[in-house]
């Protein structure tokens, strides 16, 4: 692991973020630019420089471009019913060129008011390709398992959205929660926000996201199946 920069996020940066959205003030957020910027955007591209390494140890086609990785402040609010101008929560995507294929599965990293949290797994997929993910528990029910198994050791929690009833053709009956999703992650979270001030948190989750990597190896060979075969 190299030495990085890490310039904290503080209570005070977050308190400003939040005030920042209920404001919802464009003259707010111009004369707060600068301080959000440096209290938090900096900050999270020094986390994503942080994990790096580890990031690419997972997939080394992983892009790392920290300026371009973390989430704008200001929200797109046209195709959707919240109008909010702005963000409370900043977070940046560790996943693969989106434009190539959209369903890539993803990591993540998130800061929040209520904590810090990030996980892995794969979101909106389409319904062939949570076809073609539950064959491949099928066939490899034993390495799904230990993904995991490996996953949850390191203190993440499963979600996912399931289907009112249950598919067929599930090999093991403890793999029925992850067989009958329509979309799964494996996430953490963390209450303290107070850990964020300094570094010492990263190496506290930076275990985490390398006992990510089966679960995100199986995910990734679901992904290039269904990319193979919508390809045709």
């Amino acid at each position: 692991m190299s030495s990085y920069r890490y310039d904290g996020i503080t209570p005070e940066t977050l308190m400003l973020l939040s005030e920042n959205r209920f404001r919802n003030s464009k003259e707010f957020y111009e004369a707060n630019k600068q301080k959000i910027k440096a209290g938090i955007t900096i900050p999270l591209q020094q986390v994503i420089c942080a994990l790096s390494d580890t990031i690419i140890e997972i997939d080394e086609d992983i892009p790392i471009v920290p300026q371009k990785m973390v989430s704008r402040v200001r929200r797109d609010t046209r195709y959707t019913k919240d109008k909010n101008m702005y963000r409370e929560n900043l977070w940046t995507m560790f996943t693969r060129d989106k434009h190539a294929l959209p369903h890539f599965p993803c990591m993540w990293f998130e800061v929040a008011q209520n904590g810090y949290s990030g996980g892995v797994g794969t979101y909106y997929a389409p319904p062939r390709m949570m076809e073609l993910f539950r064959q491949e528990i099928a066939a490899r029910p034993d390495d799904f398992y230990d993904a995991v198994i490996i996953a949850e050791r390191s203190g993440a929690e499963f979600h996912g959205d399931f289907y009112k009833k249950g598919k067929p053709g599930c090999p093991m009956a403890v793999l029925e929660p992850y067989y009958n999703c329509k979309s799964l992650a494996f996430m953490f979270y963390f209450p303290n926000l107070n850990e964020l001030s300094d570094s010492d948190f990263i190496e506290k989750i930076r275990p985490i996201y390398k006992a990510f990597k089966p679960m995100y190896d199986f995910l990734l060979d679901v992904a290039f199946k269904y990319s193979a075969e919508t390809a045709k």
